[in-house]
């Protein structure tokens, strides 16, 4: 017999000595007799979280939080705190949920999101083929294990051993795929994991372009291995997947250890008779380099010895014409000064013949006989003057 007390926010349960139980809620304070006393464990959820409530009765219930729920023994098996997830962007969820008998709805929530699944809800868990951390590859079975699908464009790198050419040539070819899921509801009802459909539709692509070919025919044609028509199979399988193949790039091959042996003794002959040859050619395109600026130097002096001589041409032409027209100016000016010369000459003939005009008639005036005068005028003068002194 004891009391025992029970705050506020706690809850107990008691049992008696028949198995009979009850529950208390604080705050209170109890007398036992011949019973058992046990406090209940609190569950408290966050704002990103949830508990899940089992009854007895096999029935499971999902309350989302922030919430808290006391873990009654007489009524749940257990009750346990669980995180809703976070869905990152670019990121999906496929959850299904159960309906009346054996049916069952499915529904896909895009990120960002947080889900807290309901009670009758499941979230399906992808198992693809994934990268072997040991060799990037190489893919392993159901190592790639996820929850959340991501819907951005990725990229795998594979290698496809073991692949013979006509000739009976064991190579692997290096590839590297990259891919993008276009169709989410298709991948989920045609295939489990479509990275295995790649693989497997990546390599018999890849058998069915080498195996016509022997192996130099195959290293002459290697470019062709990076482009997408080379891989029909590959995208009329991701097609029926859901998925889009971008692109697939070629990264290379490599064959036995004898044949790459061989091969890279061919490639160093090669490389040598290459290297001489561009050896050769930059020699005889120094050779004609020399001779191309030779000519064009003769060309260039020819040019400016043709442009000297027609500018001497054209400067004594220039001169010559600028004599012609300095002696046709002084012509034209001695011309000019010659008529002018005679044009004053006949001014003064002119004014002389009016002067002696105006003079004899001056002398008819004052009754001087003319005739008289000009007789006397055009006669000789006598060579030696007397002069008549009046005494």
């Amino acid at each position: 017999m004891k009391f025992k007390t029970v705050l506020e926010g706690q809850q107990a349960v008691i049992l008696n000595h028949m198995g009979e139980g009850r529950v208390v809620v604080g705050p209170q304070r109890v007398f036992l007799f011949r019973e058992r006393f046990s406090f209940m464990r609190a569950v408290t959820a966050k704002r990103d979280e949830y508990v899940e409530i089992q009854h007895k009765t096999g029935e499971i219930i999902h309350k989302p939080g922030p919430c808290k729920v006391f873990n009654n023994p007489l009524e749940y098996d257990q009750c346990i705190l669980r995180e809703a997830q976070r869905i990152d962007a670019n990121h999906l969820l496929v959850v299904y949920k159960r309906l009346k008998g054996e049916e069952s709805q499915r529904r896909i929530i895009q990120g960002p999101a947080i889900f807290m699944p309901g009670s009758e809800e499941w979230v399906h868990e992808f198992k693809w083929h994934g990268t072997d951390p040991g060799n990037k590859t190489r893919m392993v079975p159901g190592l790639n294990c996820f929850t959340q699908l991501p819907t951005i464009p990725s990229n795998f790198y594979y290698n496809v051993r073991e692949v013979r050419t006509s000739d009976d040539s064991m190579i692997t070819v290096k590839l590297m795929l990259f891919y993008e899921m276009v169709d989410i509801l298709k991948m989920l009802d045609t295939t489990h994991d479509p990275i295995a459909d790649l693989i497997n539709a990546v390599c018999a692509d890849v058998i069915s372009f080498v195996g016509p070919l022997s192996y130099s025919q195959f290293i002459a044609k290697t470019g062709s291995l990076s482009d997408l028509a080379t891989y029909p199979q590959l995208q009329q399988r991701a097609g029926r997947i859901g998925f889009k193949v971008q692109k697939v790039v070629y990264r290379g091959y490599h064959a036995s250890d004898q044949l790459q042996e061989m091969q890279n003794n061919a490639i160093e002959s090669r490389t040598g008779l290459r290297l001489q040859r561009e050896i050769e050619d930059q020699e005889q395109g120094l050779t004609r380099y020399r001779l191309n600026k030779q000519q064009e130097r003769s060309q260039i002096e020819q040019d400016m010895e043709l442009k000297k001589q027609v500018y001497g041409q054209k400067l004594a032409k220039v001169k010559q014409e600028h004599n012609l027209a300095m002696q046709e100016e002084k012509v034209k000016q001695q011309m000019e000064l010659s008529s002018q010369e005679v044009q004053l000459m006949l001014e003064c003939q002119a004014a002389n013949e009016n002067h002696k005009v105006d003079h004899l008639t001056s002398l008819n005036n004052i009754g001087v006989d003319l005739n008289t005068f000009l007789s006397l005028e055009n006669s000789p003068r006598p060579s030696e003057e007397i002069h008549v002194h009046k005494c």
